[in-house]
């Protein structure tokens, strides 16, 4: 059966609530019966105490027993006031017995049910200093009672016995009247608790509802939905994580949306004109002496077929996490400048300016000979593409720090600052590229992006609209004398 985090949590939290006032509810019942006994035993002991006092300032000696005991007489007149007093003072049963248990006077509330009657005799022998118990008294008394019993005591001889019997159900009311007030005060706490607690368990489970209902429109391809975030918790912490998932997500829903209509496009027109022109030659529609013409753009077709085949490998490696470095020594500057050879003819077509590579230097690196040809490729294509004609491209190389610095700076229209941040984002491309670069498929400064990355470096891009581009990088320098693989 199906339990929500929200029963769990209510559960768990309202049974430790309740346990925990249960147990208080418990140790006040012990705590305070107790107490009472405690306070019930000392006033008794007291009073009882007080008697024994009186008692003996009242005996009077009359006569030798035949056994050697002195026996006296108790002088009741004197007596009965005293116990009668303490008797409503304190709501209890006062009774005097004799050495040997027979009832010699009785407060005035006990004389009808208790004259006449005698003390059990196998408690006597008990009666030392004090004698407590809760009970019938050994079925002197058909309810339970709080009895004490002291000595009367004279010469070392007990004269007499002191009883004092207070009904124990008058405390069991006093101890059940406290108790129900305890229990209302306590019934009201707990209310107040789970009304609580039902509030924050609500609350904190809430955002969890949310994001799991959000997560299935995300699955459903919808992602829209967005949960509200309050607080800084935990919970805060992951609706803004899901939050950032669904924009990311939107984000590459769009872009492979967009990839997928671009490689449409892409596939579709090279096929088609491929498709045309060799159609044509096959059939006799092309001239003889057309067929070459027709025949390298078919070929350029296929190239282009080719770049795109390869840029998507490249990204299908990279996602695999399968791009792997064979490192060797690298010199950065004669890298470029082959790659700079050959764009010879499309930087004369142009006619465009290079600077900034007057003076050779060797600045060598510990770099994947093929994947840094590609770097290098893909940024001076992209600044070779968007120079406006008879523009500048300015290459700087230098070495500080232990880093390789690499800057390519090109005149031109530049980034609109909105789109900077995505420049990086795979199959992303800018508005204006689009229509100055339409073999590409925005995935060339991805991939320089993540490579330069595998080999410990970084890139950046500045841009000026209307005046110039520019992408820098670094990577770690190569020290004299490491061992290393020369390409």
């Amino acid at each position: 059966m199906f339990k929500s985090v929200f029963f769990k949590y209510f559960s768990l939290i309202g049974a430790v609530v309740a346990g925990g006032f249960l147990a208080m509810t418990c140790l006040q019942i012990l705590f305070s019966a107790r107490a009472l006994n405690v306070e019930k035993r000392e006033l008794l002991q007291v009073n009882a105490e007080r008697i024994a006092t009186h008692t003996v300032m009242a005996a009077t000696q009359t006569h030798i027993s035949h056994d050697g005991h002195v026996v006296y007489q108790l002088d009741q007149t004197s007596l009965s006031p005293l116990l009668n007093l303490l008797s409503d003072a304190i709501d209890a049963d006062v009774l005097i017995t004799d050495s040997r248990g027979r009832v010699l006077l009785c407060s005035e509330k006990s004389m009808n049910s208790l004259i006449g009657n005698t003390a059990p005799s196998q408690l006597l022998p008990r009666i030392e200093d004090s004698y407590y118990e809760i009970g019938q008294l050994a079925g002197l008394y058909k309810e339970r009672q709080h009895t004490v019993a002291v000595p009367v005591t004279v010469d070392d001889q007990a004269l007499a016995y002191v009883f004092v019997c207070s009904p124990a159900e008058g405390m069991l009311q006093i101890l059940t009247d406290n108790l129900r007030i305890y229990a209302l005060s306590v019934a009201g706490a707990l209310l107040l608790c789970v009304a609580v607690l039902w509030l924050l368990t609500y609350r904190f489970v809430r955002p969890l509802r949310q994001m799991a209902a959000a997560t299935r429109r995300y699955a459903r391809g919808d992602f829209s939905a967005r949960t509200q975030v309050k607080g800084k918790d935990e919970v805060a912490e992951l609706a803004v994580a899901l939050n950032q998932m669904a924009v990311s997500l939107s984000s590459l829903e769009t872009m492979r949306r967009s990839f997928i209509a671009n490689v449409s496009h892409e596939l579709k027109t090279p096929m088609t004109t491929i498709a045309g022109f060799i159609d044509g030659i096959l059939d006799g529609t092309v001239p003889a002496d057309k067929q070459a013409h027709y025949l390298r753009i078919v070929s350029d077709e296929v190239k282009r077929l080719s770049r795109l085949v390869r840029s998507m490998q490249d990204l299908s490696r990279i996602d695999a996490g399968e791009l792997k470095l064979n490192s060797v020594r690298l010199d950065l500057t004669e890298v470029v400048g082959r790659t700079l050879v050959s764009f010879e003819k499309r930087i004369e077509e142009k006619r465009l300016r290079i600077t900034g590579l007057e003076e050779y230097t060797k600045l060598e690196i510990a770099g994947d000979y093929d994947l840094m040809n590609q770097v290098v490729y893909n940024l001076l294509d992209n600044a070779i593409k968007f120079t406006n004609e008879g523009g500048d491209i300015d290459i700087r190389l230098a070495r500080e720090n232990g880093w390789i610095t690499a800057a390519i700076r090109n005149s031109g229209e530049g980034i609109p600052a909105c789109e900077m941040p995505q420049i990086f984002e795979r199959f992303y491309k800018s508005d204006r590229s689009r229509s100055l670069d339409k073999n590409g498929m925005g995935l060339g400064l991805y991939i320089v992006q993540t490579v330069i990355r595998l080999h410990g470096g970084e890139i950046t891009v500045r841009s000026l609209e209307g005046e110039f581009t520019e992408f820098s990088f670094w990577l770690p320098a190569v020290s004299e004398g490491v061992p290393m693989p020369v390409q």
